[in-house]
């Protein structure tokens, strides 16, 4: 898989290339590929949308999807624009809520081009604006930290102080207090997605001062969260987005559960939507008590509940009994924000 390569004159000549077949733009979240988690699940899901139009034309992935990794938030107006202007692109896809601001400027520019925003929304008529319920899996995720804490203890390492994942703090806090109502919830902002070394770090301070598990919230920089609960005796940690487990196998015996955060399939869905020419501008959310009913949910336990309860790839230490009882809380959990009798509070 190539990386576009975005230089003015590449993009002129593309401009004048006729294409045969409808390609994909993807514009990732700082912080790049590589952190087992919400970027990765966003280039997961344009590819499996591009393995499907490559078959369908008889072309390669490659000349389907084109993408690019930024380094910094002021990249990405340079970035919108230079995908757009070729015209060769049925969609282009932005990762992260911070794609919001500058696709305001940008988008308007473009009124022909098709765009799509991952977890943030974008007031323009020819964006479609994805969002999800993150305080759901972060809550179901509570809930597992709260039956497995033998001290009652929590933490969430965060990427950044923002709204955002001040949502996955709360719906966290409330899913271990549905529990435990005495348990409390410490916290940390590495203020970067891609700062394992500072994530380890922080990590192994909560650790040693109060959580005995830890929620990563963080992109790549809750990787280093995993190392910290290697290190510390009788930690425990919670991924996010993907089974991390699975994602991250090299510390699944100390990662217990992860939060669901279906992007790939919310990718797929809107590359398709335009392939099949259903696709809308507006604002799409995913989530248990949403009107999609899908797209979050938690990994725990060894076999799938149902589509919100999903089997993980954990290989931690946990007794049988215990396994079968947090399975029988989080089905009781997921009930109760279906049918509205558990409200999640956020900021």
């Amino acid at each position: 898989m190539r990386k576009l390569l975005l230089v003015l004159a590449v993009v002129a000549l593309a401009a004048t290339v006729a294409v045969g077949h409808p390609k994909i733009g993807l514009i990732l979240a700082t912080g790049g590929l590589g952190d087992r988690s919400f970027n990765d699940m966003g280039f997961w899901g344009a590819e499996m949308a591009a393995e499907e139009i490559a078959e369908q034309y008889g072309v390669s992935v490659d000349d389907v999807l084109d993408y690019v990794e930024p380094r910094e938030v002021a990249d990405y107006e340079g970035y919108h624009r230079e995908f757009a202007r070729t015209g060769e692109y049925a969609i282009i896809v932005t990762i992260g809520f911070d794609h919001a601001e500058p696709l305001e400027f940008t988008a308007p520019d473009y009124p022909d081009q098709k765009f799509v925003i991952v977890d943030d929304v974008a007031d323009v008529d020819n964006v479609a604006s994805v969002l999800f319920r993150d305080e759901e899996p972060a809550f179901l995720c509570g809930v597992v930290a709260a039956m497995i804490s033998e001290t009652g203890r929590g933490g969430v390492l965060g990427g950044m102080d923002i709204p955002l994942i001040r949502k996955f703090v709360d719906g966290f806090t409330q899913g271990m207090q549905w529990v435990n109502e005495d348990a409390e919830v410490d916290y940390r902002f590495v203020g970067a997605w891609d700062d394992p070394s500072l994530g380890m770090e922080l990590s192994e301070e909560m650790y040693r001062a109060t959580a005995d598990v830890l929620y990563g919230a963080a992109g790549g920089s809750h990787l280093g969260m995993f190392v910290a609960a290697e290190e510390v005796d009788g930690r425990w940690a919670i991924g996010t987005d993907v089974d991390q487990a699975w994602s991250v196998p090299e510390h699944s015996d100390v990662i217990v559960a992860s939060g669901l955060k279906r992007v790939d399939l919310a990718v797929y869905e809107e590359i398709m939507k335009v392939i099949d020419g259903t696709w809308e501008p507006g604002v799409i959310e995913y989530g248990i008590a949403t009107e999609q009913r899908r797209g979050t949910g938690v990994a725990f336990g060894p076999w799938d509940v149902d589509e919100y309860i999903q089997a993980s790839d954990s290989t931690a230490s946990l007794p049988n009994d215990l396994v079968r009882e947090i399975l029988l809380k989080l089905d009781e959990a997921v009930q109760g924000i279906l049918d509205g009798t558990i409200v999640i509070e956020t900021q």
